[in-house]
This record gives C-alpha cells, sequence and structure tokens, in this order.
C-alpha cells in the first residue's frame, strides 16, 4: 500500500512560507486573505494541529470551531501560524478571553 499525505505542490508551499518567516516573515497581503482564528489553542492529535472559532476559512462557516491540519510554524508575536495547508492569522489564545 501507498499513502501519500500531502502532495509535491503543497510540500513546496510550505517550505516556501516557512522560508518566509524565519528570515523577513509574512507579507500583510499575505495574511490580508488568511482565515482569522480567535480562542485558538494547540490540540496533540498523531500531530499537532490548531483549533479556534474561524472566521473567512474558504470552506468552514463563520463562527464555527475548525480543527486544522498540522501545525509547521506559528508566531504569536506576529499573530499567524502556517499549516499544512494555509495561513491563519491569530487571535487571542483559548483561555486569555476569561482574564
Amino acid at each position: 500500500m501507498h499513502y501519500t499525505f500531502a502532495d509535491a505542490q503543497t510540500l513546496a508551499r510550505l517550505a516556501d512560507d516557512i522560508r518566509k518567516a524565519v528570515s523577513d516573515g509574512f507579507d500583510p497581503d499575505m495574511l490580508a486573505g488568511a482565515p482569522f482564528l480567535d480562542e485558538y489553542a494547540l490540540v496533540p492529535q498523531p500531530a499537532a494541529g490548531l483549533t479556534g472559532i474561524v472566521t473567512g476559512h474558504p470552506c468552514i462557516a463563520d463562527g464555527r470551531r475548525c480543527f486544522s491540519t498540522q501545525v509547521f510554524h506559528i508566531d504569536t508575536k506576529q499573530g499567524v501560524a502556517r499549516t499544512l495547508n494555509r495561513l491563519y492569522r491569530l487571535g487571542r489564545p483559548h483561555g486569555s478571553e476569561r482574564n
């Protein structure tokens, strides 16, 4: 049996985005179309993912809690995360709404 969990183009885009993140940071124009994830948290799955209330996702209705694909880069100062499939703009970490 053979399983492919990510195609080469997806992994190439991921590698390019991580290079940008660690060198210059993400371009604001690039982030403008990224879904916004509020009350986000890392989820311990077989691979770490994110969960949060999403706005602007192409497949998930606004205001719904979602679970992302595997996380490869998080920058809380810039408020951005890169998962296997997309960028997310980050809002408040989960639990911060109680403070």
